[in-house]
């Protein structure tokens, strides 16, 4: 790509997420969010900049399904005031700080503080990972059969993404094994070589919305998996990427895991008629202006449902 088209794509980005975040500052416009009955736990991990995109997600997610326990994981870039426009909206979050859930035998940063929160809170109920780059549209009833039956679900990267053994996804993973391959590609590739379970399973899947059903066992599995796949990738199992792999390793051996539809669970580029849960990922956040306008879709009908 010339310097003159890279110019333009990053001025196009940022023209794109400049007209984003101004729609997504009017979620602060919106009333607070009452606490829900549904028994299990949102969760989520939000960096700063993301404030207002996460409080668009959460109020768009519990239009359909509002949980008893809402439980944000701060990133050390939230400070007081941020802590205070999320009290505003949300009274009855737990906020608790990153540091709070850390160990010797998994990476820091990333998401792994996320996912090993999670692995803590399963013990006594089902947990719900929410992204903040998500948006909630229509009804989602797969969600709550999912958590009506304590079973697992998880958030599929295309229309056929079944679950693997481990031997199947090192093939599925070995044709993009090339100078440079992608993290989780690796690790799909090695999982199978480091001792874990014969009957373990695998999906490639993606960690931003992913339900967990409860578990006494998932804190020594997330342990077990990231010893041994630390062991066997060094360093490179301290890059971004692992947690979802890691997520997807053991959300895949949960109770009665199933992939969510596709593309009705899906992203931006395969929306239709259909969809009702929209994962805006990096590559598609701001490259036009969906991310906007389904922002204000969903704002405005915040405003206009009845007190």
């Amino acid at each position: 790509m010339s310097l003159v088209n890279r110019i333009f794509k990053r001025v196009r980005k940022d023209f794109f997420r400049w007209q984003y975040h101004t729609v997504a500052r009017q979620i602060l416009n919106t009333r607070p969010l009452e606490r829900g009955e549904l028994p299990f736990m949102l969760l989520s991990m939000v960096h700063q900049r993301d404030i207002y995109s996460y409080l668009v997600a959460v109020k768009s997610f519990t239009r359909f399904l509002n949980p008893q326990r809402i439980v944000v994981v701060c990133d050390p870039s939230i400070n007081q005031d941020d802590r205070d426009v999320l009290k505003r909206h949300l009274p009855h979050v737990e906020l608790r700080n990153a540091h709070e859930f850390t160990h010797p035998d998994i990476p820091r940063g990333g998401t792994w503080e996320r996912l090993f929160a999670i692995s803590s809170f399963v013990e006594s109920i089902y947990v719900v990972q929410l992204d903040a780059d998500t948006l909630t549209v229509q009804p989602i009833p797969e969600v709550r059969q999912a958590i009506e039956k304590d079973i697992g679900f998880v958030l599929g990267e295309k229309e056929d993404t079944p679950i693997r053994s481990l031997a199947e996804a090192r093939e599925n993973a070995l044709p993009w094994m090339e100078p440079g391959a992608h993290i989780q590609g690796i690790c799909e590739t090695e999982m199978v070589n480091v001792g874990l379970p014969q009957d373990a399973r695998y999906i490639r899947g993606c960690s931003g919305f992913t339900g967990f059903p409860r578990s006494a066992e998932m804190r020594d599995t997330l342990l077990d998996f990231s010893r041994r796949m630390g062991n066997r990738l060094g360093k490179d199992w301290e890059r971004w990427g692992t947690e979802q792999v890691t997520s997807n390793y053991i959300v895949s051996n949960a109770r009665g895991t199933k992939p969510l539809p596709f593309p009705k669970y899906g992203t931006p580029d395969v929306l239709n008629g259909s969809t009702a849960f929209l994962h805006f990922i990096g590559p598609l956040r701001f490259i036009n202006s969906k991310y906007k306008l389904i922002s204000r879709q969903v704002i405005q009908l915040l405003n206009n449902a009845p007190a």
